[in-house]
Order: C-alpha cells, then structure tokens, then sequence
C-alpha cells in the first residue's frame, strides 16, 4: 500500500509532469487525488469517496466530496488567475452546501502538490491551513496527516502522547481549522451578553491564578475554550456514549453524565457559550466527531495535559508560569507519599490537568482489587480518598475528566457501580480572602459571603472573586449545617437542587415549599432550618437579577473551606506547586503574600525580594489548612528549596527523597519532598 500511495503522490506532486503517462491533466489529477483517499488510511470506501455527477446550482459539479469536506481540483494553481478563480469557485460550493445540509463544510483547493484548506466565515472563504509538496521531495507522510486533520474520518486512533501532538496539536490542519471556526464564531457574537460575561468571569480567575503574568486577550479565551470543549468532548466518549450524535448542549452542560449517576465531571462553565450562538452546534459537532476517532476507553497516563501542552505552546505556558509534571515524576511522588492508599486521604491542592491524581487514583485501586474489594465500595472509596484543588477553570475540567480516564471506562460503564461524584474542584487552596475561623461557625456550620458588588451590569463582578483582599463588605452569608458537608456528592445535589429551584421560578412569586426536597433528599430536621433560610436568600437573589452562578461557586468554594476543619484533615498532600513570582503579583496579592510570609519567617527583603516565588508558602499554608498531624507531603519543588540553610521548606522532619533524569536527557531539576509534617 505504500509504494502505491509514494506513486500517486510523486504524480500529483510533479506539476510539469513532461514526463507523465498519460499526460497530466485536470482530469488525471481528480483520479489521482480520489485514488489515493481511497488508498490512504482515511477509512474510505468509493460509497464515501464521490466524485459528483449532478451539478450545484448553477455551477458546475463538485470534483471530489468526503463527508463535510469539498474538494476543487486544478491543473496547475500557479498559471494566471486560476487560484484566485478556483477560490470564488469554491467558496459558493462550501456555502451551498452549509444551507443545503447545515452543520461546518471545509473546503480544499489543490493541484496535487499545493493543498489549501478554507472555512467559511461571515459568507467569505477563509484559509486557514496549507501545505506545499515539491518534486524533489513529495512527503507523503507529511500529506497524509494533513490530510488526516481536515478529513477525520480515520477511526480507532490510540491517544498517545505522539498521535495527540500530531493530530490535535497547534501544528496540525485539524488544530487550525477548529481554531479558524471557533474564532469566527467568537467575534461574530463577543458582544452578546452571556459571551461577554463568562469572558470577564474568565479572565477575573485567571489574573488571581497567575497574577499579573496573565495577559487578558481573547486569543487566549478562545484557544481555552476549544480546549475545555474538547475535555468535555472527551469526558462523554470514556463513557463510550457515541459523542458524534450527543446533543452539543447536553456535551457542555454534562446532562448525559447525570442521567449517568456521574456528577462532577462536564458541568456548565464559562466556555459553554458556544452552543449559545448561532453556528456553535455546527462547530461542536463537528469537533466531537474529530475526537471520537480516538479510543479513549484505556489510557496509562495524563493525556490532557499532552492535550494541552500541543496546543499551548512552551513559549506561552512559561508567560503564564504553567509547568507541568512527567508522569514519571508524579508517580514518584505518589508512591513515595501515598504508602497505603486504602487508608490514606490524599489532597492534590493544585492539581493542574490531574497528572498527580491520575497516578494517586489508580494507585488505589489497584490496592482496592489485590483487597478484593467489590466495585461498588471501590469507587466510593477512591473518590473519599482522592481528592483536588485548582484556581484555573481550564485545568479543573482537565484533571476531572483526568479523574475518570484513571478510572477507566469498564468500571464507569459497569451496571454495579452506583452513584458516583467526582471530587475535584474550583477552589481557593490559599484561602486567601480570609482565615478558616471565620467562615466557620462556633458550631462548625459553614457560611459563604455574598459580596455585594455582585449586581446587574457589572460583568467585572458578577462572581465574588476567590482572592478579594481589598476589604469589599460582605452584607450576608449562605449557611450550610456542618454535618451535611460530610458527604461532598451529597452536599453538591443539595445545593444544585436549591439553586435550580430558585432560578426555576417566577421571579417574586411566593418561595416555594422545600418539604419534598428534604423527604427526597432525606435532610435531617435539624439542618431544614438552615437549608430554607439559605433558599430564601437565593430566591431574593434571583428577584434581584443577582443569581448568575451561585450554585457554582457554592458548591467549587465549599471545599476548601470545609477541608481547613481538623476533622477533615487528609492524611497526604502532593503536587506540584504555583510558581507564581512575587514580581507578578497584584498589588493586593503582594501585600498579603508579604504578611503571611512574614508570620512564618518565611519572607526574605532586600534585592531578593521580588525574585521570591508563592511555592514555599503555598506549601506552609496548605500544610497549616490541610494536613493531619503526622501527615505526610511530597511536593515537586525548586531544587534550592531543601538546600538553604533555613530552609521555609515546613518540613519538620523528613528527607529529600525522588530525583532523576526527564526522557531524552533533559536534567528535571526538581526536588521531591516527602516529610511528615509535626507539631
């Protein structure tokens, strides 16, 4: 099959073709192009490789149609004004055959060795992705996967990191196109109100994640939606649902997933503003089938992060202070810490795309099948056992779907498992707003301010920002009794239910009754009172058009919160910690950065002040809020950090324990510290 595709592609490559038998004309490169998609492992067959007969309005027929994709064949595109007419040709082919069948439609111009792809965008043919092949070296290696990108309609791909970067990766035509389309549909639409308002939701997180490092463009807004749409894409097919046909609503808003007994994983964000525009079905059906040639069904490592990595590229990620951990490395980690995992509650406080929780996820249950654990039992204990944290709303989606991927897809599909909620979340590991005391009650009830900058119109404060240390007043609080956050699955339906209840309803009309809520849900009578009152304050929110997303952020902000309390302690802390550089912080972050840095003798002045970064005491803080005494921590660190003679390394005891080598020679120069943390 290879030397008849190196042929076909030496023939089409060879535009002179003063040699070519038969002679080279507009028709023997048709044939030559149509034969080596059928031939090329596309998984084509001649019923879905059509060459057109029948005209397209009053234009002449298509040359070559695959699936969503039109194909104009010339000659020679370097002779006159044929490029410039083939374009206009092709361009009313492309949108003929979006409003004769709906849904994307790519277009490809080529004359065998020059190959152009275009979408539509605003009514005008756009390219957005092109290969040259010469004579004198016709790749077809590098042909086939371009072709691959634009056509995708290969199946049964493994999701190797190779195949992710190659396919899906900012150099690929797949990669391209989505973008090109994404974007289209983004500033046609970025002045609609829901757009504008989860891009400011956006951007707010991320300037408190990354301080002042983030750089609040929407190039950046859209290559993160296009990645968490595909997380969530993704997410649908480990479950084996055939995500091509799903719905593009129910992909981003993870109703298959609940009507599955899987909570946590795809649930509204602020990236769903896709399907709320015209033209975004279109674009997510079209990007669920891409995907859904992968088998996603069984993976060994972080794959989303490889995802994320191929398209952010290196420059960027080291702008935004984003590094990311080899699996090797994490595992390291995992095993050094995390010694009998049955037992163990172990807390990943910046989990990133999940790479740690991955490797602490299947480190369980592998514990859990050597114990002869049924599955039933072994889910619900992996998720009491595994737990994280981030403040970056692109890397939760990740290392949740992370966390069902380590799972894997026969115990998700398995008719034994019961309900299962994934326990990784949006949230603030730093607390830096304010001390654990004081969201919680003498009683150990939880309480969650309403900032009152929270108003219609304002779309830079529609969320209470997790980090607001400039001393905005909070008029009240949502309450929550103690004992209901014991149990996070059960504390989210709660809380999603309340909030549904209070959107749901005629705006000022009489609160409605919750008696059916509790009996279903059976809440104690004793934690009623609480729950009612804090139903009435999302009802009068509602009323006051102040509702947006406080289910969310309730249930996201919830667990921090919660884990500070010393009954809930975890008895394991891992990770890779922000780097975040005290010279890129806010102002606001820098003042209260200082002030804890300086509680714990951990803050050095001088000419090394601004050269300070937030990993040392984010790993004193956490261990502070977190961890049990005679916990134990495994932290990825600056390899200075155990070295200095007063090192703010808060291990009171312990020893530097994993270090070694990257693939391909690369000196990983990091330090994993694993210690028990005493009093």
């Amino acid at each position: 099959m290879q030397d008849t595709i190196d042929q076909l592609v030496g023939r089409l490559v060879d535009r002179d073709g003063a040699a070519a038998t038969p002679p080279r004309t507009e028709a023997t490169v048709q044939a030559d192009v149509r034969q080596l998609l059928l031939t090329a492992p596309f998984d084509l067959d001649e019923a879905k490789v059509v060459t057109l007969e029948a005209q397209v309005g009053n234009r002449r027929r298509i040359d070559v149609e695959v699936g969503a994709t039109v194909i104009e064949v010339k000659k020679d595109l370097r002779v006159g004004n044929v490029l410039a007419d083939a374009i206009t040709q092709l361009e009313g082919y492309v949108a003929d055959r979006e409003r004769e069948r709906g849904g994307r439609y790519v277009g490809v111009l080529t004359d065998g060795a020059e190959w152009r792809c275009y979408h539509l965008a605003t009514g005008r043919l756009v390219e957005v992705s092109s290969l040259l092949l010469s004579a004198s070296r016709p790749d077809a290696k590098a042909l086939l996967s371009w072709l691959d990108g634009v056509l995708a309609t290969a199946t049964g791909l493994k999701p190797t990191p190779e195949a992710i970067e190659e396919k899906l990766g900012a150099a690929s035509s797949a990669h391209r196109l989505d973008l090109a389309t994404l974007s289209a549909l983004y500033a046609a639409h970025h002045d609609a109100p829901e757009v504008r308002t989860k891009r400011a939701l956006w951007a707010r997180l991320l300037a408190t994640a990354l301080g002042t490092q983030f750089s609040d463009d929407d190039a950046l807004f859209i290559e993160h939606t296009l990645l968490v749409n595909s997380a969530e894409i993704i997410a649908h097919a480990v479950l084996g649902l055939p995500v091509a046909t799903v719905a593009p609503a129910s992909l981003l808003s993870g109703a298959k997933f609940d009507e599955s007994g899987i909570y946590g994983v795809v649930e509204a964000d602020f990236f769903d503003w896709v399907v709320a525009v015209p033209g975004g079905d279109g674009f997510v059906r079209a990007l669920a089938r891409r995907l859904a040639r992968f088998e996603w069904a069984e993976v060994d490592r972080d794959v989303l992060k490889v995802l994320y990595e191929s398209v952010i590229l290196a420059e960027k990620r080291k702008q935004l202070g984003e590094y990311y951990t080899p699996d090797w490395l994490a595992q390291q980690v995992v095993e050094a810490v995390v010694t009998e995992p049955l037992t163990q509650r172990a807390l990943d406080p910046s989990c990133g795309s999940g790479t740690f929780l991955f490797h602490a996820v299947r480190r369980y249950l592998r514990a859990a099948e050597e114990a002869g654990v049924a599955l039933p039992d072994m889910l619900r204990g992996v998720t009491r056992h595994v737990l994280g944290m981030d403040l970056h709303p692109v890397a939760v989606t990740f290392a949740r779907v992370t966390y069902v991927l380590a799972i894997g897809r026969a115990r998700l599909t398995s008719p034994q498992r019961g309900p299962l909620h994934v326990p990784v979340y949006l949230g603030d590991s730093m607390l830096w707003r304010r001390d654990p005391k004081d969201l919680l009650s003498a009683t150990g009830d939880l309480k969650v301010a309403i900032d009152d900058q929270v108003r219609p119109g304002a779309a830079h404060a529609l969320v209470p920002t997790q980090l607001n240390l400039g001393g905005a007043g909070f008029e009240q609080a949502f309450n929550f009794p103690g004992p209901l956050l014991k149990d996070a699955g059960r504390f989210d339906q709660i809380v999603a239910e309340l909030a549904k209840r209070a959107s749901s309803r005629t705006p000022r009309s009489p609160v409605p009754s919750l008696r059916g809520v509790f009996q279903r849900l059976a809440v104690p009578e004793d934690q009623q009172p609480a729950l009612t009152t804090t139903f009435q304050t999302l009802c009068r929110l509602h009323d006051e058009g102040r509702d947006h997303i406080w289910g969310y952020y309730i249930r996201n902000m919830a667990r921090p919160e919660w884990l500070a309390r010393a009954e809930n302690h975890v008895d394991a802390l891992i990770g890779n910690p922000p780097w975040l550089s005290y010279r890129f912080m806010p102002a606001s972050m820098q003042r209260r950065f200082r002030e804890l840095s300086e509680a714990r003798r951990l803050w050095s002045g001088g000419k090394v002040a601004t050269q300070q970064d937030l990993s040392t005491l984010f790993i004193a803080r956490v261990v502070q809020l977190y961890l049990k005494d005679e916990g134990r921590f495994g932290f990825v660190t600056p390899d200075a950090v155990p070295r200095r003679p007063r090192s703010p390394t808060p291990r009171r005891s312990g020893r530097a324990s994993s270090r070694g080598e990257a693939p391909r020679g690369r000196r990983w120069r990091h330090r994993c510290t694993a210690a028990s943390a005493t009093s």
